[in-house]
């Protein structure tokens, strides 16, 4: 096999910057889509009634243990693949990137455990097909898209789900690329900071595979955006296929949050969030976005418990109580860790959970750490850092103190307390133990 280099340092940084200036199609980083708290947002008292009851519903009967704790011999060998020394000498600088943990997740690699589950579960579906087996019915597939950007991952991941060839990253690109802005047609550059617009980068689907229903839920604050992920579904038709858009921002409670509406051609190219309608202190900035020349208009704003009770649950059907959500994506540039602490009950029925960590917006004050102790105890998840060419490194219970310095990276998490969700759980303990060996050669 071809051997992994493993531990990265500022030579690969530097590569990587190297490498996107010779690929102009990459060059461009994905726009800004923050949430943040509402003054006057409020609180559901019900969610605390729907989180025990849905622990004890979706609660496995034969959960698996807590991970084993690093020794001190991995812990020694993960500190030399991720090494803190440009963690410590960049952190007062974080918009540097300049830390291994970075460095190593930039644009991760998922195919060796998420990827390799859903060829295995759209083959299997198939051969139920083939024999006419009734005794169960298929799986479905419930993903969640926070910060849906252009929506090119949330695609994909609906591709990956349902395994139906009718949803193609090349034809929503072509979709997006023009926007209606009133009478004008305006050339949106859908370019994504890790190639997510290479068409050949789809998810690739089995010869032999199923059909699996699946629904993807795809969450976006900024108004332009919002307006051609909507626009883009219907005129494809994904959104009578299991695609749903919503215009909304989600935090740790609900309320209303302004976001700027600017022009959708500049709306792939300038890091526009709340930030632009609010300053540190929560107070409207109207002088400033009239100086840019950008409305701040009122978006929604859920806790994801409430946005699960409104748009995806049921009422109706009491199967719905034990639905899990297989693949949750959160990115929203800084405020991921208000997203999860907003998710008190729906955290609980997640099978694979991914997020970004960085240094701005409600992640200044937060510390990791906080994030995957409570990820851990309460709700039952691993966590690792997410590689490159399958490499990848856990966390939960292998913690390094400049961990918690803050840099851009992604986080990427499985729930053990859910049977479902083990084979998962061991393919990606089985590359980080891989991971381990090969630096240790």
């Amino acid at each position: 096999g071809v051997k992994k280099k493993v531990g990265y340092d500022a030579g690969d940084f530097e590569q990587t910057k190297e490498d996107d200036k010779q690929s102009t199609d990459a060059s461009e980083d994905e726009s800004g889509n923050g949430n943040g708290l509402d003054p006057n947002a409020t609180n559901h008292p019900n969610l605390e009634m729907v989180a025990r009851r849905t622990h004890r519903n979706l609660r496995s009967s034969s959960s698996t243990n807590n991970p084993p704790q690093c020794t001190p011999h991995q812990l020694s060998i993960l500190k030399k693949q991720l090494p803190p020394d440009d963690c410590m000498e960049f952190a007062s600088k974080p918009h540097s990137q300049r830390c291994s943990f970075t460095y190593a997740t930039q644009c991760p690699n998922t195919s060796g455990w998420i990827g390799e589950h859903y060829k295995q579960r759209l083959l299997h579906a198939a051969s139920n097909n083939d024999n006419n087996n009734n005794s169960h019915q298929d799986p479905s597939f419930v993903g969640v898209f926070v910060g849906c950007n252009k929506g090119l991952d949330a695609v994909d991941a609906l591709r990956m789900g349902s395994g139906d060839p009718f949803f193609n990253r090349g034809s929503w690109k072509d979709a997006m690329s023009i926007v209606n802005n009133d009478t004008n047609a305006t050339t949106m550059a859908l370019k994504g900071a890790c190639h997510q617009h290479y068409v050949g980068l789809q998810f690739p689907l089995p010869l032999d595979g199923g059909i699996i229903p699946s629904r993807v839920y795809c969450i976006e604050p900024m108004p332009a955006m919002h307006r051609a992920l909507s626009s883009s579904a219907t005129k494809l038709g994904y959104d009578t296929r299991g695609l749903t858009v919503t215009h909304a921002a989600l935090s740790k409670s609900d309320g209303m949050i302004a976001f700027p509406d600017i022009d959708p051609v500049d709306v792939t190219s300038e890091h526009t969030s709340i930030q632009d309608c609010y300053n540190e202190e929560g107070l409207s900035l109207s002088r400033k976005m009239k100086k840019k020349k950008k409305e701040c208009v009122d978006v929604p704003m859920y806790s994801l418990d409430t946005y699960v009770s409104k748009y995806i649950m049921n009422d109706d059907d009491e199967e719905e109580e034990d639905m899990i959500i297989d693949y949750l994506n959160v990115d929203v540039e800084g405020y991921d860790g208000d997203v999860l602490l907003g998710a008190r009950s729906t955290l609980r029925r997640v099978r694979y959970l991914e997020f970004e960590y960085n240094w701005m917006g409600s992640w200044r004050k937060q510390k990791l750490s906080h994030f995957i102790d409570l990820l851990d105890s309460e709700y039952g998840f691993t966590c690792y850092w997410p590689g490159i060419n399958n490499s990848i490194w856990r966390i939960t219970g292998c913690w390094l103190d400049h961990y918690d310095l803050h840099f851009w990276s992604n986080v990427a998490c499985i729930n053990r307390n859910l049977d479902s969700a083990n084979d998962i759980a061991q393919r990606m303990e089985m590359l980080f133990l891989e991971t381990l060996e090969s630096g240790n050669k």
